[in-house]
């Protein structure tokens, strides 16, 4: 589990076109570089961090934008239904005609729980998160108000094949002229091709947090990931966006560490 969803907050029209695919808040994942997440848990006592690198380009006419953030995220199992995690962004956006701005981001703390299992590789779970605003906002690196996410997360694996869906609402609170009511879904399909190896792809929507855009936005996902162990994993994903916003061009690179 990690969270994080793409990309920060923004001041202006530059920033609003870093954030094109922004919830403006952290979101969780199953694995880097998925957006979706699952409902599968660390278990009673144990930890996991995971630590990645997302760097996006924007392109709006003629002009090319920039946003790269580093996530630091701890997370421990309660229990085997309940985990809790905590995400540190770091953040920097450089656009043209405007100074370059880093910092910390808008933390986040989350509770995972999955309240069904069939023992038959279907499961259920609720994800709330809560994104604290620890962030700038007059430098377009946070929202300057608490912001909420709920997240229904759906797994079913059958075989080889593991196919998630996610469906969500955040009460996106700003101080920054953005949209608060938001929606989310997505869904996407691994595939355990041998031992080490996995692939990894996904679609999913998103109502555009920028009030001045498009209503929605839509993304679309191919990536890897390396077992390395039964312990730690890397991975390496791509990410386009697509509609009525400017695109963006995403490369991820991540490591997960369990224990």
């Amino acid at each position: 589990m990690r969270i994080f969803l793409a990309f920060p907050a923004w001041v202006g029209r530059p920033w609003a076109v870093l954030a094109s695919l922004a919830l403006a808040l952290p979101a969780a994942r199953a694995a880097h570089p998925l957006l979706t997440d699952d409902p599968g848990l660390q278990g009673a006592g144990h930890w996991q961090l995971e630590v990645n690198t997302d760097h996006t380009r924007t392109r709006d006419g003629g002009a090319t934008f920039w946003a790269r953030q580093v996530n630091t995220t701890l997370t421990r199992g309660l229990s085997d239904q309940v985990d809790v995690a905590f995400n540190l962004p770091l953040l920097r956006q450089t656009a043209p005609g405007e100074p370059t701005q880093s910092g910390v981001g808008d933390v986040g703390l989350q509770l995972k729980w999955r309240f069904y299992d069939n023992g038959r590789g279907w499961a259920l779970g609720v994800r709330p998160t809560l994104a604290l605003p620890t962030g700038r906002s007059a430098k377009g690196l946070g929202n300057g108000r608490a912001a909420a996410e709920m997240l229904l997360l759906s797994q079913l694996d059958v075989g080889d094949w593991t196919w998630l869906v996610n469906a969500g609402y955040v009460d996106n609170g700003n101080r920054i002229g953005a949209r608060q009511h938001l929606w989310a879904a997505s869904t996407a399909l691994l595939l355990q091709v041998s031992a080490a190896w996995s692939v990894v792809s996904e679609v999913g929507a998103m109502r555009a947090a920028d009030a001045t855009g498009p209503g929605a936005v839509r993304f679309g996902l191919v990536g890897a990931v390396l077992q390395l162990n039964d312990k730690t994993d890397l991975d390496l994903g791509w990410r386009r966006s697509w509609g009525g916003a400017p695109r963006a061009t995403t490369w991820g690179l991540g490591l997960t560490r369990r224990w």
